[in-house]
């Protein structure tokens, strides 16, 4: 069951539209840029245009898969959830999939239609999307400066592909936010460093326990802000390091993706459990 179940994953991560946009690769330019830009995984991009590694250059034509997409469905999803992340409607979701109640499950191929589809059924455009107030750490501060950063969206739970074997596929355990390489990071919350140092897949990063059953995490720095050591007591909106593009392989890798922060929160009751921080870094943004 469990091997059918991952079979099942993986097909839908990796099932594709039909090619539908031409795109010339530019200076500076990175796969997983170019799919985070088209709301499309590295791995569709790498199949739809029969590449064999990440290598890409300046001047180069890539396909990039159409408006019809598939997701697929890990734990701890919902179809709110599900429309949110794609910016269209729980009704829009239910009937492209023929679903006639709420219910899914981990491993579930559905098919996202396209967005936005707030308004199924009518012809006025969609209105921006309400940013609503998390259950928890409302007072939290955004953790890049304004302006600094060129967006995000939310790619929890998206299939990441790379792993030390080379061969695993892993569910994104948080929110990629683009900014340019050395902005400053700030703390999201008060709390303690718990872990720093080295790690093979986010590079320069920090742990820290914010509270008795939850610790936020910040991955792919370029460097630490002084005092930033492990049992260390931080501050909310104290600097504590820079965005880089560390990580994906032995210490001091860099450079093999876009310089980004990656912010992650955990609930450590039990076994740790990462939740989606989407909604509590909109909240914060908002509230600058």
């Amino acid at each position: 069951m469990k091997g059918r179940l991952i079979a099942a994953v993986l097909t839908g991560a990796l099932l594709l539209p039909t090619p539908a946009l031409a795109y010339t690769v530019k200076p500076g330019d990175t796969l997983w840029k170019i799919a985070q830009a088209h709301h499309v995984s590295v791995a569709q991009l790498m199949q739809v245009n029969h590449l064999t590694s990440t290598w890409i250059y300046p001047g180069q034509n890539l396909q990039i898969p159409g408006n019809s997409r598939t997701y697929t469905v890990v734990k701890g999803d919902s179809l709110w959830k599900i429309g949110q992340r794609y910016h269209v409607s729980v009704a829009a979701v239910k009937a492209a999939n023929h679903l006639s109640g709420d219910l899914i499950y981990p491993g579930q191929i559905l098919k996202i239609p396209s967005g936005p589809s707030s308004n199924l059924g009518s012809t006025a455009p969609a209105s921006t999307p309400t940013v609503r107030m998390p259950p928890a750490y409302q007072d939290g501060v955004f953790p890049l400066p304004k302006g600094s950063y060129s967006g995000f969206t939310d790619n929890f739970g998206a299939i990441r592909t790379w792993s030390p074997s080379g061969t695993t596929t892993r569910n994104h355990d948080g929110i990629d936010i683009v900014a340019p390489l050395g902005t400053p990071i700030y703390a999201a919350e008060g709390g303690t460093i718990i872990n720093q140092g080295w790690s093979e897949l986010g590079g320069w990063r920090l742990t820290v326990r914010v509270d008795g059953s939850t610790v936020f995490y910040y991955a792919h720095m370029s460097g630490y802000a002084g005092g930033m050591v492990k049992g260390a007591t931080i501050k909310k909106g104290q600097l504590i390091g820079y965005v880089g593009n560390t990580g994906y392989g032995p210490v001091g890798t860099s450079g093999k993706f876009e310089a980004h922060l990656h912010f992650g929160m955990y609930k450590t009751s039990g076994s740790w459990q990462a939740i989606d921080p989407y909604p509590y870094l909109k909240w914060w943004e908002s509230q600058r």
